[in-house]
C-alpha cells in the first residue's frame, strides 16, 4: 500500500501559526481536555480577538474557536449573517475535500461506470454490517448506469476493535476486493485474512470528516450527505448542486 499522507499534518497546512501559538492554545485546551489534545493549526476569523483552531483530539480533528488570550473556548458554528454562510461548515467542507484527496489510487475500493462514462463521483463511508449500506451497494449498478462513480472508504461504526472492522479487513485483503465487497454486503462470509491495510486510516478520516453514521456520502468538493440516497435521488442532488456553482 502506498504511504498515506498523515491527515493531521496535511490539514495543518490550512492555517499558519507559530510554535508559541500552537503551544499556548494546546496548553489552554489541555486544562479541560485530554493531555493528548493538540492544536495543529490556527487561523484568523472575521471576529476580532477570536481565532479558529484545528484540534487533534486523538481520533480525528475538530474545528473550534478560542479567544486570543486562550481563556475562552467556543465549540460551535460561526455564521456570517450578511452573506448567509455557515463559516464552520465551509471550513469542514475544505477539510473533507483534503481528506478525500489523501486517499489516492489503491487506497479505496471503486465501483465506476464503463470507461468514459463517469460524469460524477462520490466517496461513501461504509460499514459492512450497516443495513442501509447494504441497500446502497445492492443498487451500485444503478448509480453506475447514471454515470456516478462510487469510491468506498470503511467506517466500522463499532470501532477499530470490532467484528465490523475485521470484516472490512477481510474484504480489503481479498484477491478480488470488489467481489469480496459484494459478497460481504450480501451477508456472505468472506474468508478471514490479514494484510497491510488502510482501514484504521479510513475510520480516522471519517471521524475527521464528521461522519457519525453510515452510509455517509461525501462529494469531491467536501459536501457531506449523511444517509442513504437511491440512485435517481442522488443524481438529482448532484445535478442541482452542480447548477449552483
Amino acid at each position: 500500500m502506498k504511504k498515506m499522507i498523515t491527515l493531521v499534518a496535511m490539514l495543518a497546512t490550512a492555517g499558519y501559526a507559530s510554535a508559541d501559538d500552537l503551544q499556548k492554545y494546546t496548553s489552554a485546551l489541555q486544562k479541560i481536555a485530554s493531555p493528548l489534545t493538540k492544536v495543529v493549526s490556527v487561523s484568523d476569523t472575521p471576529i476580532k480577538g477570536i481565532k479558529e483552531i484545528l484540534v487533534d483530539v486523538g481520533r480525528g480533528s475538530e474545528v473550534m474557536y478560542i479567544s486570543e488570550d486562550g481563556k475562552y473556548l467556543v465549540n460551535g458554528s460561526l455564521f456570517d449573517i450578511d452573506n448567509r454562510i455557515d463559516l464552520t461548515d465551509a471550513k469542514k467542507s475544505e477539510m473533507r475535500k483534503d481528506v478525500m484527496k489523501s486517499f489516492g489510487e489503491g487506497q479505496t475500493i471503486n465501483f465506476y461506470p464503463e470507461k468514459g462514462e463517469m460524469k460524477q463521483h462520490v466517496t461513501v463511508f461504509t460499514d459492512i454490517d450497516c443495513g442501509y449500506c447494504r441497500k446502497l451497494h445492492a443498487e451500485i449498478k444503478g448509480y453506475n448506469e447514471l454515470g456516478i462513480g462510487v469510491s468506498y472508504l470503511f467506517f466500522p461504526r463499532a470501532g477499530l476493535k470490532s467484528g465490523s472492522f475485521d470484516k472490512a479487513v477481510n474484504v480489503w485483503c481479498a484477491k478480488d476486493q470488489r467481489e469480496a465487497m459484494t459478497l460481504a454486503k450480501a451477508g456472505e462470509v468472506v474468508e478471514p485474512q490479514t494484510c497491510d491495510n488502510p482501514i484504521e486510516a479510513h475510520y480516522k478520516a471519517g471521524v475527521t470528516a464528521g461522519v457519525s453514521g453510515t452510509p455517509a456520502i461525501v462529494l469531491d468538493d467536501g459536501t457531506l450527505m449523511p444517509g442513504y440516497l437511491p440512485p435517481a435521488q442522488l443524481k438529482q442532488r448532484l445535478d442541482m448542486l452542480a447548477m449552483k456553482k
